[in-house]
């Protein structure tokens, strides 16, 4: 009897002893569940956060190419009712970024231009560059106004190849048909690879009228039809 209330007290001091520690372990389960549960709502949200900011960037692409795709139109609703009276010829040079690496380029530039309503300068014509051994024709249009000029260009192999050359352009002095032309901000894009590939090219371009069956002025007018490109240009 005696050794049966001794058991007895033992289980029972075992019983409170043991109680605590029970409880704190399903207090832990309970905080671990609450821990999971709080760090699968914050995944699933920055998910969807992400879906969020990706469809919005497709979105704006969406509107990037239509923005594109009217500009082009308005252009060539524009050369429509343009009268091309310049020949614009010229060489540009300088360097291609590739790769981290400079390379040098050549930019012959061929195009014709005519003077658009409110537009200044309409350009429309060719444009071959030269980087190492590679050479690229593109087909060209743009425009110019207030010594800035802005060409794009698609290239006549792949459509996803294209060049944009933005920069300026100033008479040379002592000169009557020569400009100097600095494209600053240029580069070429391959769309198909998200390749690009900085330009820098300066020179010089020579600009002659079309127009022949107008009659030939007379020497002492010279200045006079220099001044009249000069405007048109400008």
């Amino acid at each position: 009897m005696k050794y049966a209330k001794l058991f007895l007290a033992l289980s029972i001091i075992m019983a409170v002893a043991i109680a605590p520690v029970s409880g704190a372990f399903a207090q832990t389960d309970a905080e671990n569940s609450e821990i999971q549960t709080d760090k699968e709502q914050r995944k699933a949200y920055s998910k969807e956060i992400k879906e969020q900011r990706q469809s919005l960037k497709d979105q704006l692409k969406d509107l990037n190419d239509q923005r594109k795709n009217r500009l082009g139109d308005t252009f060539d609703e524009r050369i429509q009712n343009v009268e091309f009276t310049l020949s614009v010829e010229g060489i540009t040079s300088g360097w291609a970024i590739v790769d981290g690496k400079a390379f040098p380029a050549e930019f012959i530039l061929n195009v014709d231009a005519g003077h658009a309503e409110k537009r200044g300068i309409v350009f429309s014509g060719i444009g071959t560059i030269f980087i190492g051994d590679r050479e690229v024709t593109f087909d060209l249009k743009g425009f110019a106004k207030n010594n800035r000029v802005h060409i794009n260009g698609v290239s006549q192999d792949d459509d996803s190849i294209k060049i944009h050359l933005k920069g300026h352009f100033a008479p040379i002095a002592d000169s009557e048909d020569s400009y100097t032309l600095a494209f600053t901000r240029a580069a070429i894009t391959a769309e198909s690879s998200d390749v690009k590939i900085p330009l820098v090219l300066v020179g010089d371009v020579t600009v002659t009228p079309t127009i022949t069956d107008k009659p030939v002025v007379d020497e002492t007018d010279s200045e006079d039809v220099a001044t009249d490109v000069l405007d048109l240009l400008t």
